[in-house]
C-alpha cells in the first residue's frame, strides 16, 4: 500500500525535515536573487531621475543658446512689461500685459523704437436691415429662385436656393443653416407696439472696406430681402452708413494706417499690433525693446534646473557610513558627466566680449555643493550687464563656443535616443532580464531537488514503515511461544 504522506509509515516528522531542507536550500539563493534584483532597479531609477533632471536642462538652454532668439524684441506698452513669453514661433517676442486699447508681439527683425499709437477706428463687418413685413410667416416669393450672398471683392460667397411659397422665416433659417456660410447671420427683428412690424437683419462678420455683403438674386420676388434688385423696383435690404464694413485705423505718430481686420501685420514692420478698442486722441506709447526681463529669467531658470539636477547627483551618489549610500556611488558615467558640465560651465568662452569670457561676469559662481549661486549683490550683475551690453551677454551663452551652445551639445549626448544614459539603461534592464531567466532556471531547480528529496524519504518512510509492521509480527509470534507469554 502507497503511503500517502511523508512520515505516516514510519511515525517521523519526515514532511517537517523536507519542508526545513527546501527552505535551507532556497533562502539565501532567493536572498541573493532580490538583494541583485533590487540593486539594479535602485541604479535604474537612479538614472531616469539623472535623466530626466539633465533633460530640464536642456529645455532650459533652448532660448539661451540661440542668437535669434537672445535678441528677440519685446512689445512694451505704457512702459509695462511683458508678463509672459509666447509659445508660438520662434521669432515671436512676448506679447504684452492687459492693455484696454492694444496689444503688440515684435520680431527680433523689428527695430528698437518707441511709437505713439491710438486707436481711431475698429474694423466692423456689414449689417444690412431690410424694410417692414407683415410677419416671420410672410410669404416671398411664388416662384422658385436663388439668393447669392457675397462680399463686394468676391473673395466670400455662398448661395441659398428659395424654394417656391418661401416665408421669411425660411430664408431667414436657410441662410443660418448653409454649409457655404463664410460668415453671415440671419436674425428677425419684431417691433411689437402699436403698428408692430418684422424686419430682416443680415450681419456679416467679414470685416473691412473692401468686404461689404452684397446680396443678389435671381428672381425679382427676392428683391425685398436683397441689397441689389434684379427688377425695376428697389432693393429691400439697405446698409446705413454707420453699418457699412469698414477697416480698422491707427494713428502711428501721426500717420494713419488701415487694416481689414482689427490685426495690424508690418504696419511697423516686424511687429504685429491688435486693436482692442478705441482711444482717439489717447495714444499709447509702444516701444520695442530687447527681452532683456525674458532673458534675465531664461538664465534663473537655467540656474534652478541645472542646481535641481546637482541636487539629484549628490544624492545619488553620496556616501553614508551608515550605510545608507546613494544607489549610484562610484559610478564612472556620473562623475565625467559632472566633470564635463562643471568645465563648460566653469570655463571661458574665447570668443566672448572682453568682460564676458565667463558666468562669474554675471555675479554666478559654485557653492560648496556644487551648485551655482549669486554673489552678495543678488541678481544685480546681471541686471547691470543685461542693460549696459546685452550683445556681450548674448555672445556668452550662444556663441558657437558658448556656454548654452556647448552644454546643449555635451548634455544631447547623455540625453538623446539612443545616447550614453539609454545605453546604461540598456544594460541595467539586460541585467534584469538575466536575473529573471536565472530565477527561472533556480525553480525549476529546487522542484527537482524536492521532487528527489520527496522520492528519497518516502522510500525511506516505507521502509522503516515494513520494518516496524515485521517487528509488530515477530513481537506477536514470540508472545504465544512458551517462556515468552505472561503466564
Amino acid at each position: 500500500m502507497a503511503i500517502s504522506s511523508l512520515g505516516v509509515g514510519s511515525g517521523l516528522a519526515l514532511e517537517e525535515l523536507v519542508t526545513q531542507l527546501i527552505q535551507a536550500e532556497r533562502r539565501p539563493k532567493l536572498e541573493s536573487l532580490q538583494e541583485r534584483q533590487n540593486e539594479v532597479n535602485v541604479s535604474l531609477s537612479g538614472y531616469s531621475k539623472l535623466k530626466s533632471e539633465l533633460s530640464k536642462v536642456l529645455d532650459s538652454l533652448e532660448t539661451l543658446r540661440s542668437s535669434r532668439d537672445m535678441n528677440a524684441r519685446t512689445a512694451i506698452i505704457n512702459g509695462v512689461s511683458p508678463s509672459s513669453t509666447d509659445g508660438g514661433d520662434e521669432d515671436d517676442a512676448s506679447t504684452t500685459p492687459t492693455n484696454q486699447y492694444l496689444s503688440a508681439t515684435a520680431s527680433s527683425n523689428a527695430a528698437a523704437a518707441s511709437y505713439e499709437v491710438s486707436v481711431e477706428a475698429l474694423a466692423q463687418g456689414s449689417k444690412a436691415k431690410s424694410a417692414a413685413f407683415t410677419g416671420t410667416d410672410q410669404v416671398i416669393n411664388s416662384t422658385a429662385g436663388t439668393l447669392t450672398l457675397a462680399t463686394a471683392n468676391g473673395d466670400s460667397s455662398f448661395s441659398i436656393n428659395v424654394d417656391a411659397g418661401a416665408t421669411l422665416s425660411d430664408i431667414a433659417s436657410a441662410i443660418n443653416n448653409s454649409n457655404d456660410n463664410y460668415g453671415v447671420s440671419a436674425s428677425i427683428i419684431n417691433t411689437g407696439g402699436a403698428n408692430p412690424e418684422t424686419r430682416l437683419v443680415l450681419s456679416s462678420s467679414v470685416t473691412g472696406a473692401e468686404n461689404e455683403l452684397v446680396v443678389t438674386n435671381d428672381n425679382a420676388e427676392l428683391d425685398a430681402v436683397s441689397t441689389v434688385a434684379s427688377g425695376a423696383g428697389a432693393a429691400g435690404l439697405t446698409i446705413a452708413a454707420e453699418d457699412q464694413a469698414s477697416d480698422a485705423r491707427l494713428n502711428i505718430d501721426g500717420i494713419d494706417v488701415y487694416s481689414s481686420s482689427n490685426t495690424f501685420t508690418n504696419a511697423i514692420e516686424g511687429v504685429e499690433i491688435n486693436a482692442k478698442s478705441l482711444s482717439p486722441g489717447d495714444p499709447q506709447t509702444l516701444e520695442i525693446a530687447t527681452d532683456k526681463e525674458g532673458i534675465k529669467n531664461n538664465v534663473k531658470d537655467f540656474v534652478e534646473a541645472y542646481n535641481k539636477f546637482v541636487d539629484e547627483s549628490n544624492k545619488l551618489t553620496k556616501v553614508n557610513v551608515e550605510g545608507t549610500s546613494g544607489a549610484l556611488v562610484g559610478d564612472s558615467m556620473i562623475r565625467g558627466l559632472s566633470s564635463g558640465l562643471n568645465n563648460i560651465i566653469g570655463g571661458a568662452v574665447a570668443s566672448g566680449e572682453t568682460g564676458f569670457k565667463t558666468l562669474y561676469s554675471l555675479g554666478l559662481s559654485f557653492d560648496s555643493e556644487g551648485k551655482l549661486e549669486f554673489g552678495d549683490e543678488g541678481e544685480a550683475k546681471l541686471d547691470e550687464a543685461l542693460s549696459s551690453d546685452f550683445n556681450s551677454v548674448s555672445k556668452l551663452f550662444s556663441n558657437e563656443d558658448g556656454i548654452a551652445t556647448q552644454l546643449d551639445s555635451y548634455i544631447k549626448q547623455y540625453t538623446q535616443l539612443g545616447g550614453l544614459f539609454d545605453s546604461k539603461e540598456d544594460v541595467f534592464e539586460s541585467q534584469k532580464e538575466n536575473l529573471t531567466q536565472e530565477r527561472e532556471r533556480f525553480n525549476r531547480y529546487m522542484e527537482n531537488y524536492e521532487k528527489n528529496l520527496r522520492e528519497e524519504y518516502q522510500a525511506l518512510d516505507s521502509m522503516i514503515g515494513q520494518m516496524n509492521q515485521t517487528m509488530s509480527a515477530l513481537q506477536g509470534q514470540l508472545a504465544n511461544l512458551p517462556g515468552f507469554g505472561g503466564s
